[in-house]
């Protein structure tokens, strides 16, 4: 059987008649796409990763001071329950702790996650009378806009912790809400000033009064009302009746009771002096106190815009800031998101200057080379116009999706020109003659190989996930460039060859040999060797399947790329019950030692409260560390590093490091550990015991750090259990006393003064020793409505709660979460390691199961739906051969060399001690279309040939030694231009880097493969004409 010529034959030579008929016309048009792409390219966002809608909600439900099982019970279940009910959840996790809980819904991705956040609303509502009214609840729809994208901290020796957060909420705030595409400022530590009122036991016995009726009256003074209008002499008065208070002076004036003809004043019973308001949060910046300013960004809010506008508008603020406050940036997401942009850039651009070279070397001419400096340029600009449109932004993935195309951009302009290079340097004809004549016999070739590279990207459409959501900027990107590349090859290349006159430099009695004259004899004779002895491609596939098997095997296997992120955040839990005050004692100690780090540039600090909007106890909270620019220790040196020392150091201390990004991105999808084992049962203590018996395990496992058992302790409680019996006696009820103890405990707010703009809360309570001494709270004396006078501890016992643990569930079933970060391992390896001890070690007791989650249940995920789209996209390539040849037997050969030219991908990864992770995937599946590229020109011109009257092996040398130059040109060119970004220089190269590496890898294989291999398989077949 003849080897197929290709079947496509759109109407070309028309087309080439067209663009040289109407030259001006089409100059015209793709100069004014490019100059608009270029103003797109300009203006358009700048981000770290696509804009992605994570199909996920959480339920946030502050129930006071209740315990956890109150919570769960009253608040948790109910709400769980409501919400499974809602179309298209896939998953339910809550925690519930002390007076609190998050619910967690993860719905189907491709969900409408605005309807479905409205309809999960509307189910709350309905059972809203079931819940407690006293308890809140909210539902926020959680994206990457759940973390600030810029930070700075006011800092002062001079000003008070009040005077800072005053600054914040009353001069940076205003101004700063008002930048385009800022959603919220929020305002972080620092305090609140406070009158407090300390009203004195023994004065308000000898008054007969208690703290209640003291907060009473404070609430009856100090009020401004309206008591109507008043029509007299002619005009109308709004009447007001105002007894506001404006100092502390004036506050202890205030009559609070009468006895006889006496007046009780407030200074009377209590001293009144200016406080601060109760804060259980800790902020620092850089060891010293201080209030954090926090900026949100809207969701299609550009991060480095809005962080240049924050920038001028804080130092236009300089002059309203007092002098001796200072202020400074502790974060600044802009930094990834620029570095990312410039050496993603950076190495595109020397990629392509690279594969120029190659160019220029091969033909020789550097008019030739003048085509693809204007044809790369063109195609990009256009593409960034197309992206424009579809509201894409400049980000890692459209990036490398840019980065990716380079390569077979030039190589649709080195197919062009080298073809029409070719017909002018040995046919001796006219350049217009070869011009025409040279597009009209490649382009059935072109018109396939430029399909088979765009449909593998069609299955990326329908991928879900977190892998999908990434990758499907990229496989846009690349469409939008391989169909640009494609018309402006077409119709813009024989243009500028002919304008740009290459034919008065490239004389065909004046083309020198080169490299080709010294390579074509050696590949002849090579290939003439092996055509005679096709029998060899046999163990030659067998050694390269198993190969590329035995590779894969020894590859580590992990999510996303490792990232560098020029930051890291340090999570910490200090021993449950600590206070917030031995809390920050101890987390003193840890700034120190991170201060004396030389990498550290800069950190804050958040005790009580996080980055987020999680739960966070008083002894929990996070440290953002920015690093110096320039450095020799790579981020998980670093942490490393201070892992040990603070483990020395402060051994009572829990802490667990990570990237804020990649860390944010595991929030976003389920948890940011990469490791966790999820243990059910019905019984809270079983599975308890069985998640620290886990932990245990774990930690013995070589690379895994930070493992935690998962149980979270709230802090230990006082109890006060009535005596029902002497509480009835006494003529009071629980509710009673509960009220009268919140007043003298707590406080409460009775009253507030105006101050400017501000309204500053009046605080009634008892002196501080109630709160303090468990004796002094029991003699404390409650007052009965029947004017009797009561110690508590007459009508109550107290008791200590050692503290409750943490109650989570998943799909309304209890569950514990063992988790642990990795270092100096691949995730793959160190889960069968886990797995491994699991099996040896632990045996699980009756109704406790385990299944794994975190971060590698995410890449399992992800791994499933890469490789149903590797089937589906050789399926689709599998067409376009079909299309092409109408060949089973060609179809199969061009498709097995693609499976051949996997050995490249594994041993490249391999080689280079890179992960087999969703980036290098992607790479192996665009490695389907580029070995059919090449291989359809190839089979092409061996037809063409054998249509001429040539036998089978003749055919195949001839079209071997046609195609030798141009398959060479376009392996270099391309693993030229990946080559920057396979050295991972910078955050956003370190992301792409696996890809390029895999490109590289199977490209220069397939190379090799189809300058060899898939001659010696087509002369199998040989029949006649």
């Amino acid at each position: 059987m003849p080897i197929p010529q290709s079947r496509f034959h759109p109407p070309i030579s028309s087309r080439t008649g067209f663009s040289h008929r109407h030259p001006r016309a089409i100059l015209f048009i793709v100069s004014v796409l490019a100059a608009g792409g270029i103003l797109a390219a300009l203006n358009l966002p700048i981000s770290i990763f696509p804009d992605i809608t994570f199909p996920r909600v959480v339920i946030l439900v502050d129930y006071g001071d209740q315990p956890a099982d109150r919570v769960l019970i009253s608040l948790t279940r109910p709400l769980e329950e409501a919400v499974n009910s809602v179309p298209g959840v896939r998953n339910i996790r809550s925690k519930t702790a002390r007076g609190a809980a998050e619910i967690f819904v993860n719905f189907n991705w491709g969900t409408d996650i605005i309807l479905s956040q409205q309809l999960l609303q509307a189910r709350i509502s309905s059972i809203r009378s079931q819940l407690p009214p006293t308890a809140s609840v909210s539902v926020e729809r959680m994206n990457a806009t759940f973390l600030p994208v810029v930070g700075y901290a006011l800092t002062s020796d001079k000003h008070s912790l009040v005077e800072l957060r005053d600054i914040a909420l009353y001069t940076a705030r205003p101004v700063l809400s008002r930048i385009t595409g800022v959603s919220l400022v929020r305002i972080v530590g620092g305090r609140t000033r406070e009158f407090l009122v300390t009203a004195d036991p023994a004065n308000l016995a000898a008054c007969n009064l208690d703290i209640t009726q003291v907060s009473d009256a404070l609430q009856k003074t100090n009020v401004l009302g309206s008591v109507g209008l008043i029509d007299a002499n002619y005009r109308l008065y709004l009447t007001l009746v105002d007894d506001r208070q404006n100092s502390v002076e004036s506050v202890g004036n205030l009559v609070i009771a009468t006895r006889g003809t006496t007046a009780i004043l407030l200074k009377d019973i209590a001293s009144v002096s200016a406080s601060e308001k109760d804060e259980y949060i800790r902020v620092t910046s850089d060891g010293k106190e201080a209030v954090l300013i926090n900026v949100v960004r809207q969701p299609d809010g550009n991060t480095v815009q809005i962080s240049n506008d924050v920038s001028q508008a804080l130092s236009d603020l300089r002059a309203q800031i007092p002098s001796g406050v200072t202020l400074s940036n502790f974060y600044d997401q802009s930094d990834i998101i620029e570095e990312s942009f410039r050496t993603v850039r950076d190495s595109i651009g020397l990629g392509v200057v690279l594969a120029v070279l190659i160019l220029l070397i091969f033909l020789e001419n550097w008019r030739v080379i003048l085509v693809a400096a204007v044809i790369i340029p063109i195609t990009v600009s256009i593409t960034a116009l197309l992206l424009h449109s579809v509201k894409e932004s400049f980000n890692i993935m459209t990036l490398g999706g840019i980065a990716a195309a380079i390569g077979l951009i030039i190589d649709d302009t080195i197919v062009i020109v080298e073809n029409i290079f070719r017909h002018f340097e040995e046919r001796r004809e006219s350049f217009m003659s070869a011009l025409h004549s040279s597009v009209s016999e490649i382009i059935p070739a072109i018109v396939g190989s430029s399909a088979s590279t765009i449909v593998i990207h069609i299955p990326f459409a329908f991928l879900s996930g977190v892998a999908g959501s990434f990758f499907k900027s990229l496989s846009l990107t690349m469409i939008f460039a391989l169909l640009v590349s494609f018309a402006v090859s077409l119709l813009v290349a024989p243009l500028l060859a002919s304008r740009f006159k290459i034919r008065e430099f490239a004389a065909p009695e004046a083309v020198p040999a080169g490299k080709k004259a010294r390579l074509l004899p050696i590949y002849q004779s090579s290939l003439a060797a092996l055509l005679k002895h096709r029998i060899l491609i046999v163990p030659l596939i067998v050694i390269l399947i198993g190969g590329s098997v035995y590779f894969y095997t020894q590859l580590g296997s992990s999510f996303m790329p490792q990232m560098d992120e020029g930051a890291f955040v340090l999570d910490y839990w200090s021993p449950p019950g600590s206070s917030l005050n031995e809390t920050h004692r101890i987390l003193m100690h840890v700034e120190n030692i991170i201060g004396q780090t030389p990498e550290v540039e800069s950190y804050s600090r958040r005790t009580g409260t996080e980055m987020g909007f999680f739960l966070t106890e008083p002894n929990t909270g996070d440290m953002f560390i920015r690093l110096k620019a320039k450095r020799n220790r790579s981020a998980d040196e670093i942490m490393d590093e201070l892992r040990s020392k603070i483990g020395k150091s402060e051994p009572a201390l829990r802490i667990e490091f990570g990237e804020p990004i990649q860390d944010m991105v595991g929030d976003l999808t389920s948890v940011p550990s990469p490791v966790e084992i999820k243990v059910y049962g019905a019984d809270k203590p079983l599975i308890e015991g069985t998640a620290k018996r886990i932990a245990g395990i774990i930690a013995t496992v070589p690379g895994v750090v930070d493992a935690f058992n998962g149980i979270t302790v709230s802090g230990p409680a006082l109890i006060i259990v009535p005596d029902e019996r002497a509480i009835g006696w006494a003529g009071l009820t629980v509710g009673d006393l509960i009220l009268e103890l919140e007043n003298d405990v707590r406080g409460s707010v009775a009253t507030e003064i105006q101050y400017g703009e501000k309204l500053i809360g009046v605080r009634v309570r008892l002196p501080d020793r109630y709160r303090r001494d468990q004796d002094q709270l029991r003699a404390l004396l409650i007052h009965s409505p029947n004017g009797g006078i009561f110690q508590l501890g007459a009508l109550a016992s107290i008791k200590i709660d050692p503290g409750q643990t943490e109650i989570i569930r998943e799909n309304l079933k209890p569950m514990v979460a063992v988790t642990s970060r990795i270092s100096g391992r691949d995730l793959g390896s160190t889960i069968s390691d886990i797995q491994d001890h699991l099996m040896r070690k632990l045996t699980l007791p009756q109704g406790v199961t385990l299944s794994f989650g975190g971060i590698y249940q995410t890449q399992r995920e992800s791994f499933r739906g890469l490789l149903i789209v590797l089937i589906a996209a050789s399926m689709f390539v599998w067409i376009v051969l079909l299309i092409e040849f109408e060949s089973f037997y060609v179809t199969g050969v061009i498709y097995l060399l693609t499976i051949l030219s996997l050995f490249g991908v594994f041993l490249a990864l391999w080689l280079t001690q890179t992960t087999f992770n969703v980036s290098s995937f992607v790479g192996m599946i665009l490695i389907v279309g580029a070995v059919a590229e090449n291989c359809i020109f190839y089979v092409h011109f061996a037809g063409k040939y054998r249509d001429e009257g040539m036998e089978n092996t003749d055919a195949l040398l001839a079209a071997g030694a046609l195609r030798l130059r141009p398959i060479i040109m376009t392996a270099l060119a391309t693993i030229l231009t990946l080559f920057p970004l396979a050295l991972g220089v910078g955050a956003g190269a370190q992301m792409q880097r696996p890809l390029a590496i895999a490109v590289i890898g199977g490209f220069a294989m397939s190379t090799i493969l189809t300058l060899f291999a898939l001659p010696m398989m087509l002369s199998f077949r040989r029949t006649g004409r």
